[in-house]
């Protein structure tokens, strides 16, 4: 899995400082649940899935984005996270930033404080960074 690549299983380890104490990662249906996972486990916190509309029980907010080739939308649960609370948005990849852009709205819906957008991969040619806007972000590898 992803966790056994050396630099991945380093950088997940490295992540419990501090700072990141109240966090509680939401990640990205669904390779953000190979990463989101095991760092909440890390930091004894619980973990918030964001998925594809329809896939979540319960009362959902939810957001539409535009893709490369077309249109969808993703949900998080209306509870999922509180006012206040500290989150780290994990996924496997930033392309266009469309995705992440549409979870950060979900989670500033909620009211919560987005500390960082974390990813393991950025196409730094595609852009996606820029629309994230104020968000801090940050990306293991990157490809330009």
């Amino acid at each position: 899995l992803i966790t056994s690549a050396p630099g991945v299983a380093r950088w997940l380890s490295g992540v419990g400082s501090a700072e990141f104490f109240l966090l509680c990662p939401p990640g990205l249906d669904s390779r953000g649940f190979l990463i989101g996972p095991p760092l909440a486990q890390r930091l004894g916190v619980g973990f918030v899935p964001i998925r594809k509309k329809g896939k979540l029980p319960g009362p959902t907010e939810s957001v539409s984005y535009t893709l490369e080739y077309g249109e969808a939308a993703l949900e998080i649960q209306s509870d999922a996270v509180e006012p206040g609370q500290k989150v780290v948005i994990v996924d496997d990849l930033l392309a266009t930033g469309g995705t992440m852009r549409a979870a950060c709205e979900l989670v500033r819906r909620l009211k919560a404080e987005i500390l960082e957008c974390l990813v393991i991969i950025e196409l730094k040619f595609l852009k996606g960074v820029e629309k994230l806007e104020s968000v801090p972000f940050f990306s293991l590898l990157q490809y330009d």
